[in-house]
């Protein structure tokens, strides 16, 4: 039987690429604080990472991959891929090379030597480090996370090993506090690093005046440390306020409408009205309620897109249930989304009804006479018995509560009416029942 390949874009998928971060991330910390300390790199840790990075190989050797629009998903190409891109990084990454040359060479190389090498193969873990972008751009494009939210992440993923790294080598170099424990010292590197970086440092850790190596690792430390301290003084900021974009543009637009109320000097329940409307449109759509990219989309996808975003009102309305695949999507393009708050008038008896509706969401009140003759819940129609009899309103409809409403317009209303006679039929019943409780409601 033919195992299938691991959709590229499945949570399975999602959840591997957040354990290598994590895994990566902790090999940048570990292997060269344990290579300066002198520490046996080779513990339950190392074989533990080892492990991982070896069932990676496994996983992408098992996953479907995405180039550019294109997905791949024979596994013949997905291995040709893969061994042409960076199967062989992943492999000197994952393979424990530094215990396996211990067991086999180091009777027959100098101590020195044997060490030395050993060191390099231990450093090869890194090399996962040159691919780590290319995890977080395929993470980016699968998670729903704010794009200025993964910079700041990457941002801080390579600032925090950065730091680390050269903390390090401030040690290695033979300028910190020798007589301290390897824990002190690295405390205390890497509080000079971070002084130095964010330039302010105090002078209480500095290099060896008369140690030319310390003098010009200083300077690349000061060099280094001034773009990334430009960096953040220039982004981050950006960065932080751009995480919410939505409610970031939300507020800029409340901020407008407040300054042009003000400006005509609205009474303030009308004020308190606009702004209630705002609060709500940002409590149930996130303030996005023009979406102007979506008549740039083919027909086809903007369909399915109006089909999904639109699913709720279809299960609530009777008129709908039942109906064929074909009535839901063109019906499902004539709908226009309104918001009504509380008190507003939807429609009002004595007009002449051009339309109908649908409420998808809260309550309204029929009004006859200025008389409360129903309540109507969400997934009730209602307005249609005007354009059926083509007449004035017999009842006004008022919202209780805040209302979202579909509209459907009298021409688009005639078109389904005359395409699908069973809609017809439905929309006849239920006017003919409205009417008789209107005239029930009224003696």
């Amino acid at each position: 039987m033919k195992v299938p390949l691991i959709s590229h874009n499945s949570n399975l998928k999602i959840g591997w690429d957040l354990l290598m971060v994590i895994a990566i991330f902790a090999s940048g910390l570990i292997i060269p604080y344990r290579i300066v300390s002198c520490q046996d790199p080779t513990d339950l840790l190392y074989w533990l990472i080892t492990v991982i990075f070896c069932i990676d190989i496994i996983v992408i050797f098992n996953t479907e991959v995405k180039i550019g629009l294109d997905v791949l998903t024979d596994r013949r190409s997905v291995a040709k891929h893969y061994l042409s891109t960076w199967f062989f990084i992943d492999l000197l990454a994952a393979l424990p090379l530094a215990p396996l040359f211990g067991l086999i060479a180091s009777h027959d190389i100098s101590g020195t030597l044997a060490y030395q090498i050993m060191m390099l193969f231990r450093m090869f873990r890194l090399l996962k480090l040159i691919k780590i972008s290319t995890t977080f751009k395929a993470l980016q494009e699968l998670i729903d996370i704010p794009p200025a939210l993964m910079r700041l992440i990457v941002f801080f993923f390579w600032f925090a090993l950065i730091a680390h790294f050269m903390s390090l080598g401030w040690i290695a170099i033979g300028a910190s506090e020798t007589e301290r424990s390897f824990g002190d010292q690295y405390i205390r590197a890497l509080y000079w690093c971070i002084t130095t970086i964010a330039t302010i440092g105090y002078g209480d850790y500095g290099p060896n005046h008369d140690s030319n190596l310390q003098i010009i690792y200083t300077i690349i430390v000061q060099i280094i440390g001034v773009g990334m301290f430009g960096y953040i003084i220039g982004n981050v900021a950006t960065l932080i306020v751009n995480i919410d974009a939505a409610r970031a543009d939300f507020h800029e637009k409340l901020e407008e409408v407040c300054n042009y109320m003000r400006i005509k000097h609205l009474p303030p329940p009308i004020q308190d009205r606009v702004k209630n409307y705002y609060n709500y449109l940002w409590e149930t759509r996130k303030g996005i309620h023009n979406i102007d990219f979506m008549s740039t989309l083919p027909q086809a996808l903007r369909t399915e897109i109006s089909l999904y975003l639109n699913r709720g009102i279809l299960s609530k309305v009777s008129l709908f249930k039942d109906a064929d695949e074909v009535f839901i999507y063109e019906v499902i393009e004539k709908l226009e989304p309104l918001i009504f708050l509380p008190g507003d008038f939807v429609l009002r008896q004595g007009e002449f009804g051009d339309c109908m509706y649908f409420l998808s969401a809260g309550s309204v009140e029929v009004i006859v006479n200025e008389k409360q003759v129903a309540v109507l819940a969400e997934g009730s129609p209602f307005g249609e018995t005007a354009l059926i009899q083509n007449e004035k309103r017999n009842a006004s409809i008022r919202a209780i509560s805040y209302c979202d409403i579909y509209r459907l317009s009298h021409h688009s209303f005639e078109i389904l009416r005359n395409k699908y006679p069973e809609f017809n039929k439905h929309v006849s019943e239920i006017s003919l029942e409205r009417q008789k409780a209107l005239d029930s409601g009224c003696k």
